[in-house]
C-alpha cells in the first residue's frame, strides 16, 4: 500500500509540473516472461497494462542497468494513459541469459523481440520503442533490424545512431564517459567499487591492460573501443554498427520524437541521426542546455523548458498521438531549442539555424583592456602582417585537468568523483605555462553562437604525434571565464575526414583543424570571447604520451616542445565561429 502511495504522489507531481492531461487509467499487475532469442538465449521480460485492459498499445523498453524502480516509473507513468509496457533486461544484464557485449547484440535481440511482442494477444497493433541514453541506443538498434509494421513511433533520449565521434576525438579517449561507464558495468551487475575501479583505470598504463588492472580480468569490449580509436577500427565495420548509421536514412523509418542536450557526450550522434532522418517531417527534435541527466550544470541557467532527460511534456503527447491517435499538440518537422543564455525555448525549422562565419584571427598582440589577471594575446578581425610564434611545453604527466564541458557521464555515476559538466568557471592560475590565452573585443550587441565552430592552426612539435586541444570561454567584465565548448585535433588525424593516421616529421609544420562540440550560446552585450589552447584537457579525454604508438599502449610520457605559427598572408591560424544571422524570438509556449 505505502509503495502505491508513493508511486501515486509522484506520478501527481510529475503530471501537474509538465501539464499533462489528467491519467485516463490504473496500473495492472507485473507479470514477467522469459522471451527466447533466435540463438536460444533467453530474455527476462516484464509486462505491466493497465487495470481491466486485455488489449493494449504498447511501448517497449529494453534495459541494460539495474535501476529497476526508476524504469518501473516510466512504464507506471504510460500505462496511467491507456498504454501498456513491456520492460526487458538486455542480453548478459541482471537476470537475462547471455554474455553482456554494448550494442553488439541489440539489433538482433530487438528484431527477436518485436517478432515476439506483434504475436502476443495483449498487443492491439500500436507499438512504440522508447529510451534514454543506452536504452535509447537499444531502441534505435531495434529499428535497424527487421521493423514490423506495428512499430509506429520511436522516442529516444541523449543517444544517436553514429557513435564514432562520441568514442574517439581524433584518437582520444573520452575517459568521463567511456572508461567511466566501462568501470560501472563491466558485467551482469554493476560492483560497489566502481569508482575504485575508474581510478585505477585512469591511472594504469598501459590503458589497454587498465581492465586487468582494476578487475583482474580483460573487458574485450573495452578494449574493442580503443582499438576503434583511429578510422577503420573493427568495432565500425561490425554489421550491427553499420546497420545502426545507415538506419535513419532508411525509407520506412517512423517518426521519431529525439531529445538532445548541449552538455550531452551524445550530442554529435542525436545530431546526425536527425540530418538524416528519412521521417524528419513528420518528427520533432527537443535540444535543451542539457548535461545527460538532462539537467543544467554550471553558471548558466535558461529559463522556460523543464530540465528533465524525459521531456514528458513531449513525450506523452507524442506517445498517445501515436499509438491512441490523440490529436498533436505542437507541430512536426521542427526543433525546439533551448540554447545557454537563451530566454527560452525557440521552435526552429531546422538547427542549426542559418549563419554566418566570422573569422578572428590570433595575434600575439595583447588583447587590449582584456579583463582578470591572466595576460592574454588578441583575437583579431585582420590577420597579423608579421609572422610571429607562441610556444609552450607540454607535460603528459601534468595534464590541464578538464573544468566543464559535455563529454562526461562519471559525474553521474560517481558524484564528487567526476569532472562537473557544462559551463562551468575556470579556475586554472595564470603561472601555468602549458596554455596559450586570446581574448577578443568586447561584444558591441548579443551575439549569438549556433553550430559547431572550427580552429584552424599551423603548429610544429617536438613529438612525432601529439594533441592540440582548445576551448572557447565566454569572459565577462570582472574576467571569469565560463566553458563554452572544446575540441581536438591530432597531428597524426588532423582533419575530420583523414582517413587513416598520417605519420609527421617532428619539428616539421602542419595545418590541423580543431571541430568543436556544436552549441547554442548567447554572449551577452560587454562579454568578450576568449580561446585557450594547449594540449590536454584531462580527464575529459585521455591525455595525449606524445608518441608515434596509440597512447593507450605505451607506459612512459614524453615532454613536447609546442609551437603555434600565427599571422601571415595565408594560412594564418584562426578561428571560425557560426553567428546565428537572425534570433527568433523565444516562445512563451513551445505548444
Amino acid at each position: 500500500m505505502g509503495c502505491g502511495l508513493v508511486r501515486n504522489a509522484i506520478q501527481e507531481d510529475r503530471r501537474s509540473s509538465h501539464s499533462l492531461p489528467a491519467f485516463t487509467h490504473r496500473p495492472g499487475t507485473w507479470r514477467t516472461e522469459a522471451v527466447r532469442m533466435r540463438d536460444g538465449v533467453e530474455l527476462s521480460t516484464r509486462l505491466l497494462l493497465p487495470e481491466g485492459v486485455e488489449r493494449a498499445p504498447v511501448v517497449l523498453i529494453r534495459n541494460p542497468y539495474d535501476l529497476g524502480p526508476f524504469i518501473e516509473l516510466s512504464c507506471d507513468l504510460f500505462v496511467r494513459y491507456g498504454l501498456g509496457c513491456v520492460l526487458q533486461d538486455v542480453r548478459g544484464r541482471m537476470a537475462s541469459g547471455g554474455e553482456w557485449w554494448p550494442l553488439v547484440h541489440e539489433v538482433a535481440d530487438g528484431e527477436d523481440t518485436l517478432r515476439w511482442l506483434v504475436r502476443q494477444p495483449f498487443v492491439d497493433g500500436n507499438i512504440a520503442l522508447y529510451g534514454m541514453s543506452y536504452l535509447g541506443g537499444t531502441a534505435l538498434a531495434a529499428v535497424a533490424g527487421e521493423l514490423p509494421v506495428e512499430v509506429k513511433t520511436v522516442v529516444v533520449s541523449v543517444f544517436g545512431t553514429d557513435l564514432r565521434e562520441v568514442v574517439s576525438e581524433r584518437g582520444l579517449l573520452p575517459h568521463e564517459l567511456l572508461t567511466a561507464w566501462a568501470a560501472f558495468m563491466p558485467g551482469r551487475r554493476e560492483t560497489r567499487a566502481a569508482g575504485d575501479a575508474y581510478r585505477k583505470m585512469l591511472e594504469h598504463r598501459p590503458h589497454f591492460e587498465a581492465d586487468v588492472a582494476a578487475f583482474g580480468a580483460p573487458l574485450p569490449f573495452f578494449r574493442e573501443w580503443l582499438k576503434a580509436l583511429e578510422p577503420g577500427g573493427a568495432l565500425w565495420q561490425r554489421p550491427e554498427n553499420v546497420a545502426l548509421r545507415r538506419m535513419p536514412e532508411r525509407p520506412g523509418v517512423p517518426p521519431m520524437l529525439l531529445v538532445g542536450g548541449f552538455d550531452d557526450p551524445f550530442l554529435s550522434a542525436t545530431l546526425r541521426t536527425w540530418e538524416s532522418l528519412a521521417s524528419r517531417e513528420r518528427s520533432v527534435m527537443v535540444l535543451g542546455p542539457w548535461n545527460h541527466l538532462g539537467m543544467q550544470g554550471g553558471a548558466v541557467k535558461t529559463p522556460g523548458i523543464k530540465d528533465d532527460m524525459n521531456q514528458w511534456a513531449f513525450t506523452i503527447p507524442w506517445l498517445r498521438h501515436a499509438l491512441q491517435g490523440v490529436p498533436l499538440p505542437y507541430d512536426t518537422g521542427r526543433v525546439v531549442v533551448a540554447g545557454h543564455g537563451d530566454a527560452g525555448a525557440r521552435v526552429l525549422p531546422a538547427w542549426p539555424p542559418a549563419t554566418r562565419e566570422q573569422v578572428l584571427f590570433l595575434d600575439t598582440a595583447p588583447a587590449e583592456g582584456a579583463p582578470g589577471a591572466c595576460t592574454s594575446a588578441s583575437l583579431s578581425g585582420q590577420s597579423p602582417s608579421t609572422p610571429a610564434s607562441l610556444t609552450y611545453r607540454y607535460d603528459p604527466a601534468k595534464p590541464w585537468r578538464s573544468e566543464g564541458g559535455g563529454r562526461g557521464l562519471a559525474f553521474a555515476l560517481y558524484g564528487r568523483q567526476g569532472t562537473p559538466q557544462g559551463p562551468v568557471a575556470q579556475t586554472w592560475p595564470c603561472a601555468r605555462q602549458d596554455v596559450l590565452r586570446f581574448v577578443g573585443s568586447p561584444a558591441e550587441s548579443e551575439l549569438r553562437l549556433a553550430g559547431r565552430a572550427r580552429l584552424r592552426l599551423r603548429v610544429r612539435s617536438s613529438a612525432e604525434d601529439t594533441a592540440f586541444v582548445a576551448k572557447l570561454v565566454d569572459v565577462d567584465a570582472k574576467g571569469r571565464a565560463l566553458h563554452v565548448t572544446d575540441g581536438a585535433a591530432t597531428l597524426r588525424l588532423p582533419l575530420a575526414d583523414t582517413p587513416a593516421p598520417l605519420p609527421y616529421a617532428p619539428g616539421s609544420e602542419r595545418e590541423v583543424e580543431l571541430d568543436f562540440r556544436p552549441t547554442s550560446w548567447v554572449l551577452a552585450k560587454g562579454h568578450r570571447l576568449g580561446l585557450w589552447v594547449s594540449s590536454s584537457n584531462y580527464p575529459m579525454l585521455s591525455a595525449h604520451l606524445n608518441t608515434a604508438r596509440p597512447w593507450y599502449e605505451e607506459t612512459t610520457p614524453v615532454v613536447a616542445a609546442q609551437t603555434v605559427e600565427l599571422g601571415g598572408t595565408e594560412g594564418a591560424s584562426r578561428l571560425l565561429l557560426p553567428v546565428e544571422l537572425r534570433a527568433e524570438a523565444a516562445t512563451a509556449s513551445v505548444h
